[in-house]
């Protein structure tokens, strides 16, 4: 049975139980007027004087009893009627939340499957790319590569990007290397392949997008080829908790965190951990 077809049922089962309701409440209102009657004709039995007036009076009280009776048997019928009703609602309202929850964890795995198809296929192109220029005399062109989501770069990574560009750090910054009509792919291979270090700024943005993931597992792989240390993370509004769900191995790499560290204390680490020439020195004031 489709989804579509236990909603139409169960909206008709709500119109059903509705109409019940409906039918009770008068039924209750009968029932009231009856017992009404019943009293008023009470009332006359006792007081009547004459037999004419008695036998009116009890032909009221025996009309008003049947009604009475009338209206009660159809309450209950009507009682009846509504919990089979309500019974039937409850287990096509638990069928709709099964189907719903089975269509939902269906649609989940196939955007899972071509998420993962797309992270393999630029994997794959990432490790052709590498490979080709593997042989090729590389010269670092930057000294650090920024992996970022956007929706940070407001409030910590252009802050970041240039009190490291006045530190005198290269860097690799896709609002400084991207240009228009510029290839995503390309750009970000050739800025991760150039690069000595990466940063990776951590947050909950980062973990859910495509890009970040296509540069993490880029990183990783470039990593995996180096002798050096070059992945440097930072944790930005992000726990360890979500991290680990992420990626465990990121988790346990040592971290700057934003809710610990200011910028310039993270641009001094980087520029003592690149050792740059003429040993610049970081002002404690470059925010």
């Amino acid at each position: 049975m489709t989804i579509s077809t236990t909603l139409s049922q169960i909206k008709s089962l709500e119109k059903d139980i509705s109409s019940l309701n409906t039918k009770i409440s008068k039924e209750k209102e009968k029932e009231a007027k009856a017992l009404d009657k019943i009293a008023k004709a009470t009332k006359k039995i006792s007081s009547a004087k004459t037999t004419t007036s008695l036998n009116s009076a009890t032909r009221e009280y025996q009309n008003a009893q049947k009604d009475l009776e009338k209206s009660r048997t159809e309450q209950a019928k009507l009682a009846k009627q509504l919990a089979t009703k309500n019974s039937s609602l409850a287990n096509k309202q638990k069928a709709i939340s099964t189907a719903q929850s089975k269509e939902r964890e269906k649609q989940q795995k196939e955007l899972d499957t071509i998420h993962q198809q797309l992270l393999s296929e630029s994997q794959n192109k990432l490790e052709e790319f590498t490979k080709f220029n593997i042989n090729k005399p590389v010269t670092k062109e930057y000294d650090v590569f920024i992996s970022h989501a956007s929706e940070d770069k407001k409030d910590f990574v252009e802050p970041l990007a240039e009190a490291l560009k006045k530190a005198g750090i290269n860097i690799w910054y896709d609002s400084y290397e991207i240009g228009w009509g510029n290839s995503i792919r390309q750009s970000i291979d050739k800025g991760l392949i150039n690069s000595r270090f990466c940063i990776v700024v951590l947050s909950p943005d980062f973990i859910q997008k495509y890009w970040t993931n296509y540069e993490l597992n880029g990183i990783f792989q470039k990593a995996s080829d180096s002798d050096e240390n070059i992945l440097l993370p930072i944790w930005h509004r992000v726990t360890m908790g979500e991290i680990k769900k992420h990626n465990l191995s990121i988790a346990d790499t040592k971290a700057m965190n934003t809710g610990i560290h200011e910028i310039h204390e993270i641009v001094t680490a980087l520029v003592n951990l690149i050792k740059l020439p003429n040993e610049i020195k970081v002002q404690e004031d470059i925010s």
